[in-house]
């Protein structure tokens, strides 16, 4: 009976972190994504990947199960969905919600991967999160490079980051290594930017109390689903 509880527990806490890091994700896109659409010069290569695996990594951090990664980028790709409703074009929704999938599955692979290094490899952390940076920046693009060649129409293709040689340099190449860039620092310093986040006490809102911290999880689902809507 106890070991059923303790069951029941876990998976109530991995879907209230799943929930709570999903739905910040979404609101985060849905404003300053907005925002940055609206800036007369690209910034957004720049911020998406980095700003995912933050969330994506905090999402692991509470719920300490890779598993968890891959749940949280399902939700995202699925609100993403949610805009096939809207009188947009079919790529502009398709295309982002499968890199969001492809994202979270590989730092799914990576965190997987590193948690069966052995201990003397550990002691290299440098090196690890390095390669672990690298692989799964890589490993995403790569996939999406394959969608894009093997599972979309030929005008989808025309117009993507496979239309060019120059296109395809900045997606692969310029784009990796411009945000791995800037995800290795903060690998670096992760455990004192956890620690820090876990003192603000909106991001411990999945935990048991009050009736407050039981709404406010499908509370910010619901405004992330209407921003996605409305933005």
């Amino acid at each position: 009976m106890n070991n059923d509880i303790r069951r029941e527990d876990a998976a109530g806490g991995l879907i209230r972190t799943v929930l709570l890091w999903g739905s910040l994700w979404g609101i985060f896109e849905s404003t300053v994504g907005y925002l940055l659409h609206l800036l007369p010069v690209s910034l957004g290569w720049l911020v998406w990947y980095p700003v995912a695996c933050f969330f994506m990594a905090m999402t692991y951090e509470r719920a300490r199960r890779p598993a968890a990664i891959l749940c949280v980028g399902l939700l995202a790709a699925c609100i993403k969905l949610l805009d096939l409703f809207l009188p947009v074009r079919i790529d502009m929704v398709l295309n982002p919600a499968v890199s969001i999938v492809f994202e979270a599955l590989a730092m799914f692979c990576v965190v997987s991967a590193v948690g069966r290094l052995g201990e003397e490899r550990r002691k290299k952390p440098l090196v690890i999160k390095a390669l672990a940076v690298i692989s799964m920046n890589t490993g995403w693009r790569v996939l999406y490079i394959l969608y894009l060649l093997l599972l979309v129409p030929d005008w989808m293709r025309e117009i993507s980051v496979i239309s060019s040689a120059r296109q395809l340099t900045r997606h692969l190449v310029v784009g990796n290594l411009a945000t791995s860039a800037l995800i290795y620092p903060a690998c670096l310093y992760l455990d004192r930017l956890l620690g820090l986040i876990n003192k603000i006490s909106v991001f411990r809102l999945p935990e048991q109390g009050s009736a407050l911290k039981k709404l406010a999880v499908p509370c910010l689902l619901a405004l992330n689903i209407l921003l996605q809507i409305l933005l």
